[in-house]
């Protein structure tokens, strides 16, 4: 995967890292940093993040630790033609009868946009966006194994 220039990471991934990161995503982010690939995640994923926080029995505990991980990481923005194409996409779905999330419509729509491949173990949701790149984080740190 010659040229990869960084990963857009679902919130399934950014809550395996705070919690105390599994063996592949430590690796995953580890690699990336070796190889100066850029790490990032979008302004939706981060949302999910912190609703996760306040929702938790002591968000002061871990809101300085999830204000410092998210602060290292590229925040990816909502634009106008990521939300047009979120539009698009979501009115396709809909004629289909196999909606997503908004959320996950909303991020996928955004790792597009910046051509960002999106690593998730969430498939099911993120393969019905034409067009992005979804890895599972295995498949991620494999090819960045490969830079």
């Amino acid at each position: 995967m010659e040229g990869l220039r960084g990963l857009c990471l679902d919130t399934d991934i950014l809550v395996d890292y705070l919690r105390g990161p599994s063996e592949v995503v430590m690796s995953l982010f580890r690699l990336a940093l070796d190889k100066d690939v850029m790490l990032s995640t979008t302004v939706i994923n981060a949302f999910e993040v912190w609703l996760g926080v306040f929702l938790a029995p002591e968000p002061d505990r871990i809101s300085k630790p999830t204000e410092e991980f998210l602060n290292s990481l590229v925040i990816l923005d909502l634009d106008y033609e990521a939300a047009k194409e979120a539009g698009r996409l979501m009115a396709t779905l809909r004629r289909k009868g196999t909606v997503i999330d908004v959320r996950d419509l909303l991020a996928g729509c955004i790792a597009k946009r910046y051509g960002l491949p999106m690593v998730t173990r969430n498939l099911r949701h993120y393969l019905r966006i034409d067009g992005l790149r979804v890895l599972p984080p295995e498949v991620a740190l494999e090819s960045l194994e490969k830079l």
